[in-house]
């Protein structure tokens, strides 16, 4: 019996060794290494609008990266991207209230409020991104978001960075190592559906 379980172990090791390989050469590591000072725009990454129409504690670290950027001169507009996915509230429209109490004035702030995915937030925003004469970005989002980020901001054409976000105070490392694995699982799920 002992031996049983030790070879089923061993087995789930190399399952998951294997798995991690596969994914690495699949969905490479996101590119975090700034070539230039600054860009002509940050892209924040939809997420979940709370039930009363106000950004949620992740959707507040994305637009919060983002305004430090804008107020650092790194990046010189603001597009927030997402529609109404969980709720009947614009996940851009509460972005960019919250950008604006925050000190970005509303002629620097872009919405994009089609998207209802991380794949439909890139492809969207480089539509936008090349209608604006913008040539390229810093995507903002949260680190355990980035490689799936990358991977389609990658395959929409444009110039681009990746910069994470704080993840929130109240976010404990269980919640956190989660939102990796069901991101992870997510991507897979997606290139099964053709978004890859």
């Amino acid at each position: 019996m002992k031996r049983l379980k030790n070879r089923i172990g061993w087995l789930a090791a190399g399952v998951l060794a294997t798995n991690g390989c596969l994914f690495c050469m699949m969905f490479r590591a996101p590119k975090k290494c700034w070539e230039q000072d600054k860009y002509d725009c940050a892209v924040v990454c939809g997420c979940q609008v709370e039930e009363d129409g106000t950004p949620s504690d992740l959707l507040r670290s994305r637009v919060e990266k983002a305004v430090e950027l804008w107020k650092e001169k790194k990046v010189r507009y603001l597009i927030m991207s997402g529609a109404a996915v969980h709720n009947a509230y614009v996940e851009a429209e509460a972005m960019k209230q919250y950008a604006m109490e925050l000190g970005v004035p509303e002629d620097y702030i872009l919405e994009e409020k089609q998207a209802v995915s991380t794949y439909h937030n890139l492809m969207y925003v480089a539509k936008l991104m090349r209608h604006c004469g913008f040539r390229d970005c810093v995507v903002v989002t949260n680190g355990w978001h980035l490689r799936k980020a990358d991977h389609y901001a990658r395959r929409s054409g444009v110039r681009y960075v990746m910069a994470a976000a704080e993840n929130p105070q109240e976010q404990s490392l269980r919640q956190t190592i989660c939102l990796y694995i069901e991101t992870n699982l997510h991507m897979y799920l997606n290139m099964w559906k053709g978004y890859y």
